[in-house]
């Protein structure tokens, strides 16, 4: 997981551009300290390595007592750091609420991708950039620690074709020529085409597109479709999207989709992780 030394030294700033006025005026920040964060709830961790590395930026010495994608248990201990009360009292509410946010995050994709893979073991749960802006590096890192995969990182990197696209084409031939086209322009990639019907898709699919990607579908629709397309055109991978959460994953995957696209995990409470800190003899 790649976390740039530019973000960690922006989390730190936010919280504290000039200095920690209550540790510094109450004359403890020399103090030796530990800190140790810990599991309220039975969770999937995600985060951890980002609290390291704000903590070890500010000075402290850092003991991880988990990994990511670990599920855990209520009251697990899962990293420990020692340094004096500044540095620690400096990094913890940046460290533990980073963490909050990552675990809620990893835990929701862990839930969706249990649940998903019940019915389909080779369900993939693919999560949309559809996260808090500024906070894609923190989101991705957590989806992939519960199991989950981005969907789409940004516009550089796949290719995804909406009808706002299309609109732009003045009938469905140009559309399609140009279509292939790009087929053929990006042989090491697999395009992904949204469509809203089955007709629509098998016309897509013709022009070797890698992925249909069906918005808003119904699970009783996809489960007449999914079977159609795969039987006609076997490499085809079909995704669902649209309204995709914790407690409609199992129909989706139960008509045959190999991917599953979803922001649902973004939109719940972060997850509560004690933190305690104390002298240290």
């Amino acid at each position: 997981m790649f976390i740039s030394n530019t973000l960690i030294d922006q989390l730190i700033r936010e919280d504290m551009p000039y200095s920690d006025l209550t540790t510094d005026v109450m004359g403890i920040a020399n103090e030796p300290a530990m800190m140790e964060f810990s599991a309220r709830y039975a969770c999937t961790l995600a985060g951890l390595d980002e609290a390291t590395a704000i903590l070890r930026q500010l000075g402290a010495t850092v003991e991880c007592l988990a990994d990511n994608g670990m599920t855990v248990a209520a009251g697990t201990p899962i990293l420990q750091a020692f340094g004096s009360a500044g540095v620690l009292h400096a990094g913890w509410k940046v460290a533990q609420n980073l963490m909050e946010h990552a675990v809620g995050i990893a835990t929701r994709t862990h839930e969706m991708v249990s649940r998903g893979r019940q019915i389909n073991p080779n369900l993939v749960i693919a999560c949309t950039r559809k996260c808090v802006p500024g906070a894609k590096t923190l989101s991705m890192n957590a989806v992939q620690a519960g199991g989950g995969t981005p969907h789409r990182l940004g516009l550089s990197e796949s290719f995804l074709l909406f009808e706002n696209h299309s609109t732009f084409f003045n009938d469905e031939a140009s559309l399609f020529k140009a279509l292939k086209s790009a087929v053929d322009m990006q042989p090491e990639r697999k395009l992904v085409v949204e469509c809203e019907d089955l007709a629509y898709a098998i016309k897509v699919a013709e022009c070797g597109v890698g992925v249909i990607q069906f918005d808003k579908i119904s699970p009783a629709q996809l489960q007449d479709w999914v079977p159609q397309l795969k039987a006609r055109f076997p490499h085809l991978a079909i995704a669902a999207a649209g309204g995709i959460n914790i407690e409609s994953i199992s129909k989706y995957a139960a008509t045959g989709i190999d991917v599953a696209v979803t922001s649902f995990v973004y939109t719940g409470n972060p997850m509560d992780i004690a933190v305690k800190i104390k002298r240290r003899n």
